[in-house]
């Protein structure tokens, strides 16, 4: 029996012992699940289900729409930057290649999901995805769970999990308009349309955004612009108390202009060179309840796929790589409730992960695109307990089969107690993930078929307080994370080694061994119903721990030592609502060497909105308050002080 049909058929039996049917994980509403007290925070991803924060073991942080509606922000890097432990590095501006990483894991060490569909490019190196073009239209929620999650999550969930939540259809008929204008010639159009018609609900959304933006290079003189076009669709049907059906769509074109290298200086400043991207994201799914809701299973069909097409028109072959990345997955899950306080999550995958890639040159115009195919699966299973009111336990384990290098097992760990009438909550977590090569790093020019999966253990500790009636409330983790077998590319350049015969540009090896150690603390407070404050602070001491090598013990490139932020908010009974945001990014290396230093930044951003009766909302804000001149990767400039001003209409 081949590894699809064995999966196929643990699936079944999953759906037909386990669960049934229920919408896409990040979809399930908190009715839909037993052990969820409604009148608390409700997260999705730490379990997979829909659990009170005060139950959940793990490092997680909820952006609910508020907050998004409140930050005013275009790309959701920026507002993922105030969230403890999470730091990036882009290429230039606003739609330039970007890179998000969670408590010092590599980007490509992190899982994206939007509305429950994992989303990664096969087609790049480390198959990490890119958040240049991910905005904030449509999106209703973020969940940012911190730690390796391979047991829930399969590979790649080393750092942790950014699940991107869309808005439902589940309201009466809405409607909203979105224009805003800013500096830098900045443009940004959303329209959106919601509701219910009987058994139907739908979403759905069309987006613009377009920059002249920046010089990518510190060097350069002309603006690298970018531009957006979105769409977002989704439908639900409901047949009868037990199956709901769902589709949905979301789709993402962009343009930005990229520089490099020209001849015959190579030195890094303007080029005529652009990026063209367009990713698309098909899911159709299906959910259905039984035992009067307490067994709920989804099966969900879903494929992403990620097109790529660099072009210089000054070049005798204007397109200067191209190539087209694609995960088809298929997965089942179900949900068990035993009783009020046992819960039982198993569930199956099956993923094909393909590439093709291709790099036209003068010498070369038309050649051979280098194509590549992985294939994985996976079997999950957690259990869930609450012995008593104040203590909620979990575990869980996956295998995980490759074609490539076999199989994986993981496991994960939780638990959460709380007393004093919740006021003080204790978390523990222990766990480890694995990241598969990516096709590129097996496949490609560069690749190495011999390649091991990337491993990772990880612990954390933390204690939540707080004081008169929640209106202070503060947490501090402790975190560590060892990872082994990590995959670095080697150049080959007058390089003896014999991994370097052929290869006379580079390749793909297991060398390298890292660890990282931080703390998170957090505190909120609203001293007044008008009046809200919350901050954050990070450490983190992310380091190479290869015993011999030349740069062991020290830190890993573009990794902060502290980051932080402090947001004070203040919303009025007649609809004005003002809030400042302070934020800090310590000092970091751009290499391995840690010759090369990137000086920290703070930056500060001033918003405020006006209500103008129930329909109209006027707002207006300003980035980077004292024009900071910073960088994020050497060489690379970031956006300055930029103003901008829009309304709101909804309907």
């Amino acid at each position: 029996m081949t590894l699809r049909q064995r999966l196929s058929a643990a699936s079944l039996w999953l759906s037909a012992s386990a669960g049934c049917l229920a919408p896409a994980f990040a979809q399930t509403t908190p009715t839909q699940d037993r052990l969820v007290q409604t009148d608390e925070t409700i997260v999705v991803s730490a379990t997979r289900t829909p659990q009170a924060k005060s139950k959940v073991g793990s490092s997680v942080t909820l952006i609910d729409e508020a907050s998004l509606r409140r930050a005013q922000t275009v790309s959701a890097t920026d507002i993922l930057r105030d969230v403890p432990s999470v730091t990036f590095s882009r290429n230039g501006g606003v739609g330039s290649l970007t890179s998000v990483r969670i408590r010092g894991a590599e980007g490509d060490q992190t899982v994206v999901l939007i509305d429950g569909v994992k989303l990664n490019d096969p087609s790049s190196p480390g198959g990490g995805y890119n958040f240049a073009n991910l905005l904030t239209n449509d999106v209703d929620r973020i969940e940012v769970l911190r730690g390796p999650q391979s047991t829930l999550y399969g590979s790649q969930a080393i750092g942790g999990v950014i699940n991107v939540i869309t808005r439902s259809g589940n309201v009466p008929f809405a409607a909203s308009l979105n224009l805003e204008v800013g500096d830098l010639e900045t443009y940004r159009g959303h329209a959106s349309v919601r509701g219910q018609r009987g058994r139907l609900s739908y979403a759905a959304g069309i987006s613009h955004f377009e920059t002249d933006g920046i010089s990518a290079a510190d060097s350069g003189t002309e603006t690298d612009s970018f531009t957006n076009d979105g769409a977002h669709l989704r439908v639900n049907y409901t047949l009868n108390q037990a199956v709901q059906l769902e589709a949905r769509l979301l789709w993402s074109d962009s343009d930005v202009g990229i520089d490099g290298f020209p001849p015959p200086r190579f030195v890094f400043t303007d080029t005529p060179e652009r990026s063209a991207t367009e990713e698309m994201i098909v899911y159709l799914g299906g959910t259905l309840a039984l035992l009067d809701g307490r067994w709920r299973t989804r099966f969900g069909l879903s494929q992403a796929t990620t097109d790529r097409t660099n072009t210089n028109a000054s070049l005798p072959v204007p397109t200067t790589f191209d190539a087209t990345g694609t995960n088809d997955r298929i997965d089942i899950q179900s949900t068990l409730d035993l009783s009020s306080n046992f819960q039982i999550v198993a569930g199956g995958e099956i993923e094909e992960a393909t590439m093709r890639t291709a790099s036209p040159s003068l010498a070369n115009p038309n050649p051979i695109p280098t194509r590549a195919t992985g294939h994985l699966g996976a079997l999950y299973i957690q259990g869930q307990a609450s012995p008593t009111s104040w203590l909620t336990a979990t575990f869980g384990v996956r295998q995980t089969t490759n074609d490539r290098f076999g199989d994986a097992l993981n496991a994960r760990a939780t638990v959460a107690a709380s007393f004093d009438n919740s006021n003080t909550i204790v978390r523990f977590a222990i766990a480890d993930g694995f990241k598969a090569p990516t096709p590129f790093q097996l496949f490609s020019n560069f690749g190495n078929a011999g390649l091991q999966p990337e491993e990772a253990s990880s612990v954390e500790a933390s204690i939540e307080r707080a004081f008169f009636g929640r209106t202070i409330v503060g947490s501090i983790t402790s975190f560590k994370r060892d990872t082994t077998n990590q995959i670095d590319f080697i150049s080959c350049f007058n390089n003896p080694l014999a991994i370097c015969v052929g290869r006379p540009s580079g390749t793909y090896n297991n060398i390298a061994r890292t660890k990282a150690e931080g703390i998170e603390a957090t505190f909120e407070a609203k001293p007044t119903d008008r009046v809200s404050v919350s901050a954050g602070y990070s450490t983190l001491d992310a380091r190479n721990n290869v015993l011999g090598s030349a740069n062991f013990n020290r830190r890993l490139a573009r990794r902060a030592k502290e980051s932080g932020f402090i947001t004070v908010s203040y919303s009025s009974d007649f609809g004005l609502d003002v809030s400042a945001t302070y934020s800090l990014v310590g000092d970091s290396f751009d290499n391995a060497s840690n010759s090369v230093l990137l000086k920290g930044y703070e930056l500060i951003t001033l918003r405020a909105s006006q209500k103008i009766g129930d329909v109209w909302t006027i707002y207006g804000r300003i980035e980077n308050l004292t024009d900071e001149t910073y960088q994020t990767v050497r060489g690379y400039n970031s956006p300055p002080k930029q103003a901008y001003v829009g309304f709101r209409a909804s309907f």
